[in-house]
């Protein structure tokens, strides 16, 4: 394949006809910087195709590229995420129940840390907005649908053999969380004054120090294939009248193995207004979890997986913490984004009493 592009600059008609057999016919190329605020370690493109006479193909593309700030790279590629995604939809994407978009290109340029996907265009669906919160209906939607890919792999022995393209929580990449969370701590906490209550500036302190644990705890068997970044923003519906309800999920550079209530904690406490929170969450945790039991899952019950979802909770905290530390917050998309979910998890934390995963 020839040289993976830096920036949409970069993706001409030639390289598309290079990398992928469909995109042969291609004659023209023009990029258009979608969702500014959206996409927290990447930036986004819509690519608008034309095509030699007599040729055919999708006539708009997605590509995902770096993030143009440094600082976000380099959170990236601490975690190494740019390489995981690539690899995802290069061996994963296809052997799961939760949809994922059809990739056309997936390149990783191990040397630069630059990276491409180029997928299709989903621009007929519905994208989940994190500052304006998940609807009731998109939220049921979400956690039936991450539901099946949970059930589909929970304690499965095939998760072995993928431990080099999907990590464990707690685990490396995901190790060090301590540390890491503690390396932006001060200049996210800065920030949150005079958003959010004391208690979750105590618990974000605490986690400086405590967070590995409770990742690795997170980590325990059982364990099933998570999508790791199940926030509101990376969610796609399907809205067509007489469709049934569908979920495209986007954004797999997070891709873990933990316990599943780790991404249902992760969205509610983010991309869930309180109140929509509060009605919602016990009465789908429990059909999430007689999902589980209906599949063959034995030896987890209820309280484990209530126990779970509280941590998840708490987690959240951290990714806003890591990557806020060296996000452009006067960009009023993402200020907002930051500002609505920060002010969420605060609610989680006192209507769960979250503050007992760092005591």
């Amino acid at each position: 394949m020839t040289a993976t592009p830096t920036c949409a600059a970069d993706i001409t008609a030639q390289w598309l006809r290079a990398a992928a057999p469909e995109l042969a016919g291609v004659e023209s190329v023009t990029a258009e910087r979608l969702g500014e605020g959206v996409g927290m370690m990447t930036e986004l493109y819509r690519l608008t195709l034309k095509y030699r006479e007599g040729a055919s193909g999708p006539r708009s593309l997605v590509v995902k590229q770096p993030a143009a700030i440094e600082a976000l790279r380099d959170v990236a590629n601490a975690y190494g995420l740019y390489e995981r995604e690539v690899l995802f939809y290069r061996d994963l994407a296809q052997t799961i129940s939760l949809r994922a978009p059809r990739c056309y290109i997936a390149t990783f340029d191990p040397e630069t840390c630059a990276f491409a996907l180029v997928m299709e265009d989903l621009s007929e669906t519905t994208l989940g907005d994190q500052v304006a919160g998940l609807t009731p209906e998109q939220v049921t939607v979400a956690v039936d649908q991450v539901g099946d890919l949970h059930a589909r792999w929970w304690d499965r022995p095939e998760l072995k053999a993928l431990e080099d393209k999907v990590q464990s929580f707690g685990t490396p990449p995901y190790a060090d969380f301590s540390a890491r969370h503690a390396a932006g701590w001060e200049v996210f906490d800065a920030w949150l004054e005079g958003r959010v209550s004391p208690d979750l500036r105590r618990a974000g302190a605490r986690m400086c120090t405590e967070l590995d644990r409770i990742a690795e705890d997170m980590a325990k068997p059982p364990r099933t294939l998570c999508h790791g970044d199940f926030r509101a923003d990376n969610l796609m519906f399907v809205t067509r009248p007489g469709a049934a309800p569908g979920l495209t999920c986007v954004d797999w550079q997070l891709a873990m193995q933990a316990r599943g209530p780790f991404d249902i904690g992760y969205m509610m406490g983010g991309s869930v207004n309180a109140d929509v929170r509060r009605e919602l969450e016990q009465p789908l945790l429990k059909g999430y979890h007689d999902k589980l039991r209906r599949s063959g899952v034995e030896n987890y019950s209820f309280e484990e997986c209530l126990h779970d979802y509280r941590r998840a909770l708490l987690i959240t905290l951290t990714y806003m913490s890591q990557s806020g530390a060296a996000a452009d917050l006067s960009q009023p998309r993402t200020e907002a984004l930051y500002d609505h979910t920060v002010k969420r998890i605060d609610a989680a934390i006192h209507d769960h009493g979250l503050m007992e995963f760092v005591a």
